[in-house]
């Protein structure tokens, strides 16, 4: 996936942030050497959302929204990516339609797995609170 030449190259070292969950959206990435992993704080948790590696953008739906991050990305290993502004980054969605389209499979991609996670988070949940009603139910019959 390639943008133009108007980007800027970016190296990062293991560990190393892109960015914070809460920044300011202001940039967008494509890993172009190396892997970028995904998190999302929670209350007493962080989660990996994803592991994306090269030719997989990311950073573009705080873009897209003119809002904040939503994760952290952090450097997986020696990595290089490729950074855009939100002006370059709009541009070249205007001017290349295959990048357009790209983008929105990326994205439904996202959605989709976010989707599925959450189905299997709800089931899960579901079958837990069953589990733990049957073992009540069975410790007060033991009881009788």
């Amino acid at each position: 996936m390639e943008i133009g030449k108007s980007g800027r190259i970016v190296s990062l070292s293991d560990g190393e942030p892109v960015f914070e969950e809460g920044d300011a959206g202001d940039r967008m990435f494509i890993v172009l050497r190396g892997c970028v992993r995904i998190k999302k704080r929670g209350m007493h948790v962080e989660t990996v959302v994803a592991e994306l590696g090269p030719g997989e953008m990311f950073g573009e739906s705080a873009i897209l929204e003119g809002r904040p991050r939503a994760a952290t990305a952090v450097a997986v290993g020696e990595t290089e990516l490729a950074s855009y502004d939100r002006e370059e980054f709009l541009e070249a969605l205007r001017s290349d339609p295959e990048l357009a389209l790209d983008a929105m499979r990326a994205l439904a991609e996202r959605l989709r797995l976010t989707t599925e996670r959450l189905q299997h988070l709800a089931t899960q949940y579901v079958l837990d609170r069953a589990e733990m009603a049957l073992t009540e139910k069975a410790l007060l019959e033991a009881e009788l």
